[in-house]
This record gives C-alpha cells, structure tokens and sequence, in this order.
C-alpha cells in the first residue's frame, strides 16, 4: 500500500485531476491576498477529494486558526484551539497527513468539538511538509476512508499552496501597514492644517493688539514696554512655528511647491549675508567666502533664504559667543555647492544618521528650540529643488551642513 507522505506519480493522475492541479498551480503564482488565496485552494480541494467540506487552518504559534472552509454545513470557520486539542494540529506537529475513518472511533478527535456537525470521516495534510504552516482538511458526511489518491491530491494541493500563503500574509500585512500610514499621513495633514488655521486666529489678535498698545506703552516705564516687546517676540516665533507646520505638512503631504527662477550667486550670498546681524547678537562671526567667478544658479529666492535662515540660525544655537560661522560658495561642473559652518559644539555620532528625520531624531534639548522642524524642512526645500543635503560634525569641534543647487541652464 501506498505511504501518504509519498508523491503522486504523474501517470496515476487523471485527466481531470492534472487540469484542476495546473490550473490552481497557476492562480498561485500570482500574488493574491490570503482570503483569495483560501477560496481558490479549499474550491479546489473539494472538488479533487469529493468531500462533502473543505477547511482551511493556519498556524499561529500554539494555536490553529479555522480562517477558512467549504462545507454542506457550518464548521469552525474563525475559531482557534490549542495545536495539542485537534486533529489539524496532529498533522501539523507530526508534519504528516492524517485519514481517520470513524471519527468517533479515534481518541486523538475532540469528540464534543463534532458533535454539533456533520462529520463522521475525514483526511488532514499539512501545509508545506517541513515545518508546517497549516492544514488543509476534507471531511465527508458518511463513512468513507480517504484513498491514497484523495490524499496524495490533497498533499499536492497543499505542498502548492505554502508559498502562496506565506506572500498573501505579507501582502495582506504589506496593504495593512500601508492602509494605517494613509490613514496616518491624512489624519496628520488635517491636524496640522486645524492647528495652523486655529493658532492664526488668536496670533492675529494678539499681533494687532500690540501695534496698538506700542504708542500708549512708550511713554511709561522700562518694564511696561519689556512686557509689550516679550510679547512681540513670542508671537514671532509662534508665527515661525505655524509656517514650519505648513511647510512640513506640505512636504509630507507631496504639495510643496516652488517658484524657481535663475538667481546670480552673489545676489544668493548677499541673502546670506543679512543674517549677519542675528549672530552678532550672540557675539558670534560671520564670514562669507564666494566663488572666484559669479555664475547663476535656478531656485526660489524665498524658499532658499529660508535654509539659509535654519542652518545658520541652528549654527548660533550651538556656537558659544566668540565663535565663528562661514558661509561658502564653490562652483562645480552643473551645480553649486553651499555649506554653513559654525566652530560650535558639535552633534553626537548616533545623531547624525537620523538628524534629518523628525520621528527618529532625538528632541532637541535646547531651550526655546522650538517642535524641531527646522532641519527637516531643510532637506524637504534643497531635495524639492533637485538637490542634496549634508552633515559633517565632530563633537566639540564644530558641524559643517552642505548643500548643493542647479546652475541654471
């Protein structure tokens, strides 16, 4: 008599059967979601063993999962055991196929379990021999022993199938994952455009309020109009706060947009230049050091005033007065380099590979720093205009950021 665990020879298959077989093989090899993936397999596991109902159980640690069936009846569909309690995890754990012809005759059956069904045979087979990942089951409604055939078909079946399951649970949990950082992403664009529209509201009034009581405070004592001009330069940084949130909504979200125009070099420096006066504040230098030859770049004058006001406004955070901050142009053969440097006290080595990503990065322990967006944003408007950003610091020496922009054609 034939062993179950041995393959099916080709000539014992019938017409028929070799058709259903190549046409399930087939199907399989296209990505399918895993509930696809189960109604073609327990389809055609019935129509191959002519039993009366086809279940589909996975593995899930030390328990079974009845994720599927095919039946005359209802059988355990969405219902979990312990691998040890039933007949699919027999056939798992022992990596073997499984026909019992008198269910209540066979001690390893939870009889209780069948009682309420139709059942009183079945065969069981495991998917994928070696170390399996689930069990297909065929279960007939009168006596019958599952032949050699019947269960080599199955076996052939299932063996088909494990691949199929293992890339529909990647592909289901792929589409999960990707659903969620939709969701995510779309929950994170409203949010921030609510806040941003609701911290306007109150910031303009706030605004407005000031400019009016200025003339009323100038007259009165040197702590009245330390009070008006706190409040001042708090609604600034609130309205520096409210355009990164913006801005980092619009790079996340794919709407960021440019207005890109050819810019000379030196007009690009001079852009630089007037951020001088925020680091003399600090007792800080500023240096500039362009090109031997003036040349045109393509990029939006706004957008890169804006990383120049970031990597040299972090350059005086960090930098001790009596520092020195450059700022330097270089020509190369299609593009311009650009890089902010500060004498200041450095970024630690485990920073640096996650200093441009908001989530992974550390929070900044500066005081006053703000959401830390700034460095993001950064790299979102020099990647916007085609170009790279990138960081080079020692601890305690200093940190250089460089970028680079199109010469325009």
């Amino acid at each position: 008599m034939r062993r179950f665990q041995d393959p099916l020879p080709l000539e014992a298959l019938s017409h028929d059967d070799a058709l259903v077989l190549l046409e399930v093989v087939r199907e399989l090899a296209h990505p399918r979601e895993l509930e696809d993936v189960m109604a073609l397999v327990r389809r055609a596991a019935r129509q191959l063993s002519g039993a009366d109902g086809i279940t589909f159980v996975l593995r899930e640690g030390d328990t079974v999962y009845y994720a599927d069936e095919e039946a005359i009846a209802p059988l355990w569909k969405g219902r979990r055991f312990p691998i040890g309690s039933c007949i699919s995890g027999w056939a798992m754990q022992h990596q073997s196929p499984v026909v019992i012809e008198d269910i209540y005759a066979d001690a390893r059956i939870p009889h209780e379990a069948y009682r309420a069904t139709f059942v009183k045979s079945l065969a069981m087979v495991p998917i994928r021999r070696l170390d399996p990942i689930g069990a297909i089951g065929a279960y007939w409604s009168v006596p019958h022993r599952a032949n050699a055939r019947e269960v080599a078909l199955l076996q052939t079946l299932a063996d088909s199938t494990a691949v199929a399951v293992e890339n529909g649970r990647l592909y289901s949990a792929e589409r999960s994952a990707r659903q969620a950082a939709e969701s995510e992403t779309r929950l994170r664009k409203e949010l921030l455009a609510m806040v941003s529209h609701d911290l306007r509201n109150p910031l303009g009034v706030i605004t407005m309020t000031t400019s009016l009581l200025a003339p009323l405070l100038a007259p009165l004592n040197g702590r009245a109009r330390h009070h008006l001009e706190t409040i001042n330069r708090s609604a600034l940084r609130m309205e520096r706060l409210i355009h990164d949130l913006l801005d980092f909504a619009a790079l996340e979200g794919g709407a960021f947009r440019l207005s890109p125009v050819p810019l000379a070099l030196t007009t690009l420096m001079e852009q630089a230049a007037e951020l001088g006066p925020i680091a003399h504040e600090r007792g800080i230098g500023l240096e500039l050091h362009g090109p031997m030859r003036n040349v045109a770049v393509r990029c939006d004058p706004d957008r890169i005033h804006q990383v120049f006001s970031n990597l040299v406004g972090n350059a005086v955070r960090h930098t001790p007065a009596g520092g020195r901050i450059q700022v330097a142009a270089a020509v190369q053969e299609d593009r311009v380099e650009l890089s902010v440097s500060d004498t200041g006290t450095g970024i630690a080595p485990e920073v640096l590979p996650v200093l441009f990503d908001r989530l992974l990065r550390p929070p900044a322990r500066t005081p006053g720093s703000g959401v830390g967006l700034g460095l993001s944003i950064t790299r979102g408007i020099v990647e916007a205009h085609g170009g790279t950003l990138r960081v080079a610091s020692e601890v305690g020496q200093g940190t250089t950021f460089t970028f680079t922009l199109p010469m325009a054609v």
